[in-house]
């Protein structure tokens, strides 16, 4: 996908990208520490799993994958910006974190339902002894659904994306392969479709296309949330 806006580049959102970048290098600097294996998410059925995760996946990035970070990061900056301005600091940060936490519950019920659906069982040990008797793209599913953990602020960016959708519905973007920018709902619902066909046909393993989906449709309704109530103190005076 690829959006164009340009950004005030205002507190909330320079000190964000800041941190991500902190700790993208720290991940480099400090690679005995692990830091990607203690903060990234993993399933809460899995040993491994911790509840601070729960907010820490959104400060880890892939090392393996540069682009992660500046995907992120780049549409942090294109549309953070607006959306800061528009709702003051406090009502961004809530848009930000509560997305980043609903799009990781999001797919997590996607990844329990993969794991239910090929072993039958929520139970690790079980399929465990299940894994080795499934085909290759069946094993793929299953692993990538029990074991590797979600990282990078994918799910918080594309709350502060559906809530710019939510507030600026018409303002035009370019979304790939299309030729023409087009309105960014629109470019959105295209967007949704997309990661939905891919997660549910494993097109892109290792992508977490439903955080994706829960972080835009978070973002979204949040932001309508707050409409909703600006609107209702207005209608008071």
């Amino acid at each position: 996908m690829n959006f164009y806006y340009i950004s005030n580049f205002s507190d909330a959102v320079k000190h964000l990208i800041s941190i991500n970048i902190l700790v993208y290098t720290a991940i480099f600097v400090f690679s005995q520490y692990k830091i990607e294996s203690i903060f990234s998410l993993y399933h809460p059925l899995d040993d491994r799993f911790e509840f601070y995760q729960i907010i820490t996946h959104m400060f880890v990035h892939s090392k393996r994958f540069f682009l992660h970070i500046i995907f992120n990061m780049l549409a942090l900056f294109m549309f953070g910006g607006q959306i800061e301005t528009l709702l003051g600091i406090k009502k961004f940060m809530i848009i930000y974190f509560l997305s980043g936490v609903f799009a990781a519950l999001f797919q997590l019920i996607f990844n329990t339902s993969v794991m239910y659906y090929l072993v039958h069982s929520l139970d690790f040990t079980q399929a465990k002894k299940i894994f080795y008797y499934l085909d290759d793209d069946q094993k793929i599913n299953l692993y990538t659904s029990m074991y590797s953990p979600m990282m990078g602020s994918s799910g918080a960016v594309s709350g502060i994306v559906g809530a710019f959708a939510r507030f600026f519905p018409e303002h035009k973007i370019f979304i790939l392969p299309f030729p023409l920018p087009i309105a960014v709902r629109k470019a959105l619902l295209i967007f949704i479709f997309g990661s939905f066909i891919s997660a549910i046909f494993n097109l892109a393993p290792g992508v977490a296309h439903f955080a994706h989906i829960g972080g835009i449709l978070s973002g979204y309704f949040i932001g309508s949330f707050f409409s909703f109530i600006e609107r209702k103190k207005r209608m008071g005076k």
